[in-house]
């Protein structure tokens, strides 16, 4: 079984601006890069048509823009405040609409804060966007029975709408979950479109990580889109240090999927 093509997360290397960072990526031979695209990152809502045209001709010449990432939360969507749900979604549809430009695939968002009960995403639905939507499960408590069953409800009326698995955030959830855990884990990775292989300085390896990453290298086995990126977030964050962290990951994933492969 060959591996899936391995690409990097911007948030992963600092100081260099979006022509350098593609530039830099194809000196280096990563094959795509998700953008951090919030007011965080490169702040692509605000950016305009001639600069987002501009690096999108610089992607064309050097390595693809798959992906960009919004600093908004899942929550932000359905905020009972009218002006505050508004406000989301106003910043959320430049987003898309500036992804699109880039020739991105989708748009990221946080979801650090667990439905309280079942019914939690009833009687509203996510904005109407030009590229789909992923939710990045960002707190043990979506490993519930009854978070992941209000996602689940969500994700089955929403056509566009997927997940971004995070072998850090996912694996402590799997960690602090409990019975079931694993069966609950299987369920998202089932609506998972893109993997972050997540290093915040204390590498790859324990065994929720692993397991994450190993359900996620089966189901790519079995045919399953899943695209896969390396996510650094420890110090410090240059792009040497970064290709360091990356050729790691690299070399770990392909272990991963040796050992998914073997009977």
């Amino acid at each position: 079984m060959s591996a899936p093509t391995l690409g990097l997360y911007s948030i992963s290397v600092r100081g260099l601006d979006v022509p350098e960072l593609l530039a830099w990526a194809a000196d280096e031979q990563l094959p795509f890069v998700h953008l951090r695209g919030g007011p965080r990152g490169v702040d692509l809502a605000r950016r305009d048509t001639a600069t987002l045209a501009h690096w999108r001709h610089c992607a064309q010449g050097a390595v693809p823009v798959t992906g960009v990432s919004a600093d908004l939360d899942l929550a932000d969507l359905f905020d009972p405040d009218e002006g505050a749900r508004a406000m989301a979604e106003r910043e959320l549809l430049g987003l898309a609409r500036a992804a699109e430009a880039l020739g991105a695939g989708w748009v990221r968002l946080l979801a650090r804060t667990p439905p309280a009960g079942r019914g939690a995403f009833r009687g509203r639905s996510l904005p109407t966007t030009a590229v789909p939507l992923l939710a990045e499960l960002h707190h043990p408590g979506w490993l519930t029975e009854t978070a992941l069953g209000a996602l689940e409800e969500l994700l089955d009326r929403s056509p566009q709408f997927g997940l971004l698995a995070d072998t850090a955030q996912l694996g402590a959830a799997v960690d602090a979950a409990g019975p079931g855990a694993a069966a609950r884990l299987e369920r998202v990775l089932a609506r998972t479109r893109v993997l972050h292989l997540s290093d915040e300085g204390q590498g790859l390896e324990n065994a929720g990580r692993r397991a994450v990453a190993e359900l996620a290298a089966a189901r790519i086995a079995a045919g399953q889109a899943i695209e896969v990126a390396v996510e650094w977030t420890g110090q410090p964050r240059t792009p040497a240090e970064c290709l360091t962290r990356y050729r790691a990951a690299a070399a770990w994933w392909n272990r991963v999927q040796r050992h998914t492969d073997q009977p």
